[in-house]
């Protein structure tokens, strides 16, 4: 068998193996790039199966043991599974997929996966390269337990994150190097037709039709995951959901997005994309491309700014820091700083189970989180806040990122993410400088919940949120205990959040 091409694309991250070896078909194993075009990897995938004279065949998982598998994520990779189901049939190229109800018991034996059954009988498997969540681990295991190369391609930045080859801890330095890359892979992807066809039988039958409808959240509540995390009753997942917000997005949003998009009394000036682009549901450079051809400049630099910057950003960062989850991922003044302040009194030390149900002495915190739980997403602005807050009424720094992970990954549909991680280390710091010293932060930025109103109209926000919640049958709770009302040190015996 001829080896891969050499590997000169920034995109591509192969293991120790490079050489295909003698199988039946190239495989393209879905993670997280969840659309049949514009899909760097796929295209890669129906490359390398031209050069070897193979059919080219793509599988899809879904199990109920992922970290945080809820009917809220279960729902949205459904429908994006749909969408692609039938693309994939359009196309005559051959997609499986698998949906795992049933966690198994703790020492049950589990049998070879679907995944390992066909990428045993694969000249080459190709995957996505994600540097967050369990992607980096189901990767690395699947190259262990094969002998055929298993390959990951970046599909989720416009410049690819091996492209920018140390990370840079802040925004300004990134930002000079990703503008000045953009014009070199700033190009439309398109899609390489595979030439190689046959019928292909897979090993299990699929849960999801290639035509017809498909009941997705009854789908969802048929598997062992957590139910009390309901599907988003705004946002419906899949590459045709995100068409529809792209094309909305530029018809009647980005007109106001440069204004008002960080005010969250003006949901209609966001894109409403992040979450698609978390799924990959929707390319970056279909997006950027789009927006470039329809924004006067000054609303194009500031979508760029978002897009390109501050979210590659996010990805550089967890891709040269493999400890991104942790304490250590802060910046060495940062945590000094907090380190310093860890015995300061907090105004208040609300519990894990406060927190989640929004019970704490700010009725604009308790809004916010409310929304997240309910809706799965949070305007911006409000989520700095909501993990500064975090952070302030925390035992300790450890505590407060346990935290911001475990309520954001849990309910947040775009979360889980680098943006996510890159975020919980902005609040304690990162891409940051130092500013005043106060309690608790040190001179970590201090953002205050009561100093909200001279950003927006707050008042105006939980008004429209009390509404919402009316007409989906919800009262808001009284907020809890008042802000101080619980001061306490270091919060001796203070709950401590799944890790």
């Amino acid at each position: 068998m001829p080896p891969i091409r050499p590997l000169t694309d920034h995109r591509i991250h192969t293991g120790q193996r490079t050489r295909a070896v003698p199988g039946d078909f190239v495989l393209y194993w879905i993670q997280t790039t969840m659309r049949s075009r514009e899909n760097p990897a796929l295209n890669f995938a129906a490359e390398r199966a031209d050069e070897l004279g193979l059919p080219l065949v793509v599988y899809q998982g879904l199990r109920p043991d992922y970290p945080w598998a809820s009917d809220r994520l279960h729902t949205f990779i459904l429908e994006s599974v749909a969408d692609m189901a039938a693309d994939f049939a359009d196309r005559g190229i051959p997609y499986g997929f698998h949906l795992e109800r049933r966690k198994r018991a703790h020492g049950e034996p589990r049998p070879d996966s679907p995944l390992e059954q066909l990428a045993g009988r694969a000249a080459l498997v190709v995957t996505d390269y994600f540097p967050t969540f369990i992607v980096p681990r189901q990767t690395r295991r699947l190259r262990e337990r094969i002998d055929a190369p298993v390959v990951a391609v970046d599909s989720c930045t416009i410049v690819p994150m091996a492209y920018i080859s140390r990370a840079h801890p802040t925004a300004r330095g990134f930002r000079t190097e990703a503008v000045a890359a953009l014009p070199h892979f700033l190009h439309p992807v398109g899609n390489v037709e595979p030439r190689t066809r046959q019928a292909f039988e897979f090993p299990f039958e699929s849960a999801i039709p290639s035509r017809g409808p498909v009941p997705a959240p009854s789908l969802a509540a048929s598997c062992d995951i957590d139910h009390t995390v309901g599907p988003s009753p705004a946002i419906r997942g899949g590459p045709r959901a995100a068409a529809a917000r792209l094309a909305a997005f530029l018809e009647t949003r980005l007109a106001r997005y440069a204004e008002d998009r960080g005010d969250p009394n003006h949901p209609e000036a966001v894109s409403g994309l992040s979450p698609y682009l978390h799924f990959g549901n929707v390319s970056p450079q279909e997006v950027l491309l789009r927006v470039r051809d329809v924004a006067a400049p000054a609303q194009y630099e500031r979508f760029q700014d978002e897009l390109l910057v501050w979210r590659e950003l996010a990805h550089n960062f967890c891709h040269h820091d493999p400890g991104h989850r942790t304490l250590a991922a802060a910046p060495e003044w940062a945590r000094k700083e907090l380190d310093d302040h860890a015995d300061d009194p907090r105004p208040a030390l609300y519990s894990l189970e406060e927190l989640e149900r929004g019970e704490t002495g700010s009725a604009l915190w308790n809004a916010a989180q409310r929304a997240y739980v309910r809706e799965g997403t949070m305007p911006n602005y409000l989520r700095m806040l909501w993990g500064k807050a975090i952070l302030h009424w925390s035992a300790d720094a450890g505590t407060a990122l346990r935290t911001m992970e475990h309520l954001n990954n849990k309910y947040s549909l775009d979360g889980r993410d680098p943006n996510s991680y890159a975020g919980f280390h902005w609040i304690l710091g990162k891409f940051d400088r130092p500013f005043y010293r106060r309690p608790v932060f040190g001179t970590v930025r201090y953002m205050s919940l009561t100093a909200a109103q001279k950003k927006f109209d707050v008042q105006a926000w939980l008004a429209s949120e009390a509404k919402r919640e009316a007409s989906a049958g919800l009262t808001a709770p009284a907020a809890g205990v008042p802000a101080g009302g619980r001061a306490r040190g270091k919060g001796r015996g203070a709950p401590t959040p799944p890790r």
